[in-house]
């Protein structure tokens, strides 16, 4: 690179940082800098042209149509209340463990995340709810916070997942392998993030901290019964829906269990998981409200899809004026020039997600960084499957890590009385959980591949 080509992209970068400063959507930024940046590599004529073709070329990708496909599936099957039959399901069944209602709202967070493709609006959306339930069971604001944070994080592995859709579609991989390949790590992760909730109650069970427990749930309860309207179903009064689960699991084996079977394409599984949520929202809800939840899905699918594709589009500007720029090929030529070992280079190229998680989410963060590791890692061996479901799994995890992890900001501003400080504390646990999942997932790949390779899916 130029000393004039990195003044431009140290400029494009500031600009970027500054207008998500000032809150401007993520997509829009990345576009906006983007467009800036080619003007100053190439002028204005050029900026224009890419304005014109970079949204088309984008968008304009087949085996995008997976992410309409999904989002419409899940939100039907949120609006049909299988995800409350999921999360009553859970809560009923493991209402006998230590910390019953902290797994049951792992469960929770993962189903709304899995339908929203977003760790921050799953933490937006579940926190005031988890933590009202998790508090009055007399576990603590500390555990809510460490429980709701990272179980936004769980719906990027477990399908359908719209990240690893995207993952797929920028680095070239398959989709249904990737979709398969997360279900190993997905479960995993549930279970480590719930031995860890168990272990914390258990030792607060015997008494390590119990003075700080008792003040903690003392000023949950005060704060839960003075400014909230949600009504909370707690273990007690949650009523097990059976039919809602079995239509779950439905959903699933029609969507996901079609693509390992080699059956149907990715594309043609998410539409019959669409159609077959349609029919359960119609058999679940009764005629007169028909057209009144019918509109309301298909507006929020319809927001979230734009909200998609708008990152998607902003971040193929913003990669285009990075590959003109010449930083792309610069960082590979770096990383290849150092001679380093390839599990080196991994953790390397790995922890560089983690300060995107101060800016950015999931889906951000992966339009980004997947471009430019990918390349990279693959030309070290690494198989290409395998490496997207870890790159996705640590680009989540940026998200709950201090300093800046943007779930903990979101869930202090959602729950007030909890504090910054005390957030990050509870999520220091799930921390290590996480980091010990990787740990696995990079000593036995298996846990990624097994599924995609016993699989049909293509």
């Amino acid at each position: 690179m130029t000393a004039e080509s990195v003044l431009i992209l140290l400029l494009v970068l500031a600009l970027f940082l500054g207008f998500l400063a000032i809150r401007l959507h993520v997509g829009l930024s990345l576009m906006l800098a983007g467009f800036v940046g080619v003007v100053l590599m190439r002028g204005t004529g050029a900026a224009m042209g890419t304005a014109a073709n970079q949204p088309y070329s984008s968008a304009a990708d087949y085996s995008l149509t997976i992410i309409p496909l999904f989002i419409v599936m899940g939100v039907l099957a949120v609006h049909a209340g299988l995800a409350q039959a999921g999360f009553d399901f859970a809560t009923r069944v493991f209402r006998k463990l230590p910390g019953g209602s902290a797994v049951a709202s792992l469960a929770g967070s993962g189903l709304f995340a899995a339908v929203t493709g977003s760790s921050v609006a799953t933490v937006a959306t579940m926190a005031r709810v988890s933590t009202d339930a998790i508090v009055k069971a007399g576990y603590g604001l500390r555990l809510a916070a460490g429980v709701v944070c990272a179980g936004g994080t769980l719906g990027v592995l477990i399908p359908p997942s719209i990240v690893l859709v995207l993952y797929g579609v920028v680095a070239e991989e398959s989709i249904g392998q990737l979709l398969l390949a997360g279900i190993g790590p997905g479960l995993l992760t549930i279970l480590a993030y719930a031995a860890t909730a168990m272990i914390i109650v258990s030792l607060r069970r015997r008494g390590i901290a119990r003075r700080e427990a008792e003040v903690e749930a003392s000023a949950g309860t005060d704060a839960a019964g003075g400014g909230t309207a949600t009504t909370v179903r707690t273990e007690e009064s949650a009523k097990l829906d059976i039919s809602g689960v079995l239509f779950l699991a439905v959903i699933f084996g029609v969507s996901i269990g079609t693509i390992y079977l080699g059956i149907a394409t990715p594309t043609e599984a998410a539409s019959f998981g669409a159609m077959s949520a349609l029919v359960i929202l119609l058999l679940r809800v009764r005629p007169p409200q028909w057209a009144a939840q019918l509109k309301e899905s298909i507006t929020e699918a319809v927001g979230l899809t734009a909200m998609t594709f708008l990152l998607l589009v902003g971040a193929g500007v913003f990669t285009y004026f990075l590959a003109l720029s010449g930083a792309s090929a610069a960082l590979v030529d770096a990383v290849v020039g150092a001679e380093l070992q390839p599990y080196l280079v991994l953790v390397l190229c790995l922890l560089l997600l983690l300060p995107l998680g101060m800016f950015l989410d999931g889906i951000s963060m992966i339009l980004i960084a997947a471009p430019l590791l990918h390349p990279i890692l693959t030309g070290y061996g690494f198989d290409g499957i395998w490496l997207g479901v870890i790159i996705v799994k640590v680009a989540e995890m940026a998200l709950i890590t201090p300093p800046v992890g943007m779930n903990a900001f979101v869930y202090s501003g959602a729950v007030p009385e909890a504090g910054l400080g005390k957030v990050f504390r509870g999520i220091a646990p799930f921390i290590v959980a996480d980091v010990a999942v990787v740990a696995l997932l990079i000593a036995v790949p298996g846990i990624v591949t097994f599924l995609p390779e016993l699989s049909g899916a293509v």
